[in-house]
């Protein structure tokens, strides 16, 4: 019976799983294109907001996902008490821990593929997103950096966007072995040469008393892929670029937690899944009138989106550096599973 009642409740989890996630995914969808539609080239018309829309599908669903899971467990023991079938589960035996184990198999299957679908779409589908529009078009968080800060030896580089592969609004500040700013130099444009940037249209200031010179040329080793990397929100790259770019020093606007942050995010959704799945379990145990079960449903999404308040604050703070991102990462997910396990021995004490 237990295996038979596995299979039910996993594929009664998966159908409801993939229903509010396409609800969820195409709702935003429409709402991000509304709302970014001054981002799109004059003309782009119809085509041009169907070509956004799929280019920003994989960013949407990592932003809604852990979201998903928790609605999905909720709908599924709310579809459970209509049915009275939770009546006949509990009657049966099964306990709210068993209940927990009967379905975290199939929910921590689907966080694994979550993550893996982010890690493999999300990246090329960003990259693309911002070879048309800038890079701009990725930047969701106003508090964000506007602008690229570059450490390349003793030249500190300030960037203001990138489009296909062509850099705008370049200034370069060159500096003594003592670390003052000797010469300024402005460029509109630069494009990737062998060992470096082709600038165009410079001019210079100089601070040590030489005569300003040309520097139509920087040499770099700096390319337009790892610019990309450097440009875009960290949630946007793949977990081998956070994971390399979290070890890096002295270059990009972020913190190098930042990149960690986001990574550990990605490697523990699963893990996360399974939170919300045994946030939702003891939650949904109630009998009775049919509002019953709406009411549970109804504090299950609230306790749901307290979860993503906090988080979200937590996280804020580790990408400005000011908590670790280790912290940032664990201590929602372990709130959760102590929440989780207080209700659920709160109901078994209960019957």
């Amino acid at each position: 019976m237990t295996n038979r009642l596995t299979r039910y409740l996993s594929l009664l989890f998966l159908q409801r799983l993939l229903v509010v996630t396409l609800a969820l995914v195409a709702l935003l969808g429409v709402l991000d294109a509304l709302s970014n539609a001054d981002k799109l080239p004059a003309g782009a018309g119809f085509e041009g907001q169907m070509r956004y829309m799929w280019l920003r599908l994989p960013a949407l669903f990592d932003r809604i996902v852990v979201f998903a899971f928790l609605l999905a467990a909720l709908l599924t023991y709310a579809s459970l008490f209509r049915r009275n079938e939770l009546v006949s589960i509990s009657a049966s035996g099964i306990s709210v821990f068993g209940q927990m184990r009967t379905l975290a198999p199939v929910v921590f299957m689907a966080g694994v593929v979550s993550a893996f679908v982010i890690d493999t779409a999300g990246p090329p589908a960003s990259r693309a997103l911002q070879g048309w529009l800038g890079a701009d078009a990725l930047q969701e968080d106003t508090q964000a950096p506007e602008k690229l800060w570059l450490s390349d030896g003793r030249l500190l580089i300030e960037l203001s966007s990138m489009q296909n592969d062509e850099l705008s609004g370049i200034t370069i500040f060159e500096r003594n072995a003592e670390g003052a700013v000797v010469s300024v130099t402005v460029a509109e444009t630069a494009r990737p040469a062998e060992g470096g940037w082709q600038l165009s249209e410079t001019s210079q200031r100089r601070f040590d008393g030489n005569a300003p010179r040309e520097m139509p040329f920087w040499p770099s080793q700096q390319t337009p892929e790892s610019l990309q990397l450097l440009l875009a929100p960290p949630r946007d790259l793949a977990v081998a670029n956070l994971l390399a770019l979290s070890e890096m020093r002295g270059s990009g606007s972020r913190p190098s937690g930042a990149y960690l942050l986001w990574a550990l995010n990605r490697i523990l959704l699963p893990v996360t899944a399974i939170g919300f799945l045994f946030l939702a379990v003891p939650i949904m145990q109630v009998y009775g009138r049919r509002s019953n079960a709406d009411l549970a449903v109804a504090g299950g999404v609230a306790a749901g989106f307290i979860y993503m308040v906090v988080d979200g604050i937590l996280k804020t703070l580790a990408e400005n550096g000011s908590l670790s991102p280790i912290l940032a990462v664990a201590l929602p997910i372990i709130f959760l599973f102590c929440a989780s396990l207080w209700l659920a021995l709160d109901r078994e004490v209960r019957k």
